[in-house]
């Protein structure tokens, strides 16, 4: 699974969306806005798997907006996690 993440600058605050998942998370700056998305991706691919629900592993992650590109830590990729 590729997922990407745009971030959109909304004046005071900054939106991360991940149009894949069709989830959005605030925040006051830009990591904070994605990290809170991180860590809903992360309970989301959590939640799939206790309720046994295969879903492809996470492979990489980009971030349009800013300069920074993610990619998956490989020791994550495994369990499909975000770092």
């Amino acid at each position: 699974m590729n997922i990407s993440i745009k971030l959109i600058n909304n004046g005071g605050e900054y939106i991360a969306n991940c149009p894949e998942l069709d989830i959005n998370c605030y925040g006051s700056n830009e990591n904070e806005a994605v990290r809170r998305l991180k860590d809903v991706i992360n309970f989301y691919i959590n939640s799939a798997k206790e309720l046994g629900i295969d879903i492809n592993p996470l492979k990489d992650m980009s971030i349009e907006g800013n300069e920074k590109i993610f990619i998956v830590d490989p020791a994550l990729s495994g369990a499909g996690l975000v770092n």
